[in-house]
């Protein structure tokens, strides 16, 4: 099938339920933003307060963990991603419970947590390497982040800032990436109403 031509109209049952699926783009595209944001204001304010910056660190964590939760369903297999999203909201939680945190205590909480991330990201992508877009991409991040945790944990003298600078990386582009995603699925959603 050529770019020109039009693909074949759904049957009434799949345009249905891709209409539902699709309908929920602007979740996505908030949650998009809202990663973004929070990647930006660790990369904007690194001079914050260690206590408001361990917030923010939490708060990203969160955001990361529930973003990965969101676009696991389009990873084959999904399961390590829906893993590595409830293992960054628990990390999350755990720096949001904690709010005397030391910057060694909250280095070593998100270098273990980088470290574990990391690995399920690495696992996810060797396995899902055949059904995965960019798999590639997917281990390389992967493997700096399992490489930042370790730097977290050898030099209890990177501070929390370094770890900030990093997740605010990290989550500034994820946070594009599942805006991009959102737009896919509001441009599928239009498809599917026009065909419907």
């Amino acid at each position: 099938m050529t770019a020109n031509e039009s693909y074949p109209p759904f049957t009434m049952p799949v345009a249905e339920e891709l209409q539902r699926v699709t309908g929920r783009w602007w979740v996505a595209a908030i949650l998009g933003v809202v990663t973004a944001v929070l990647g930006l204001l660790l990369l904007v304010d690194l001079a914050t307060a260690v206590g408001v910056l361990a917030v923010l660190v939490a708060i990203a964590l969160l955001a990361d963990g529930f973003t990965e939760l969101l676009t696991a369903g389009r990873q084959t297999p999904s399961w390590p991603a829906y893993l590595i999203g409830v293992v960054w909201i628990v990390f999350g939680v755990v720096a949001l419970a904690w709010p005397g945190i030391t910057l060694l205590a909250l280095a070593t909480l998100v270098g273990i947590g980088l470290i574990i991330g990391g690995v399920m990201q690495i696992a996810a992508a060797v396995t899902g390497r055949r059904g995965l877009p960019m798999w590639g991409l997917y281990l390389a991040l992967g493997i700096i982040t399992v490489i930042i945790g370790l730097l977290a944990l050898v030099w209890p003298g990177i501070t929390i800032l370094t770890l900030a600078i990093w997740l605010g990386i990290t989550l500034l582009f994820r946070g594009i990436g599942t805006i991009w995603f959102s737009m896919m699925l509001r441009r599928a959603h239009k498809n599917a109403v026009t065909a419907g």
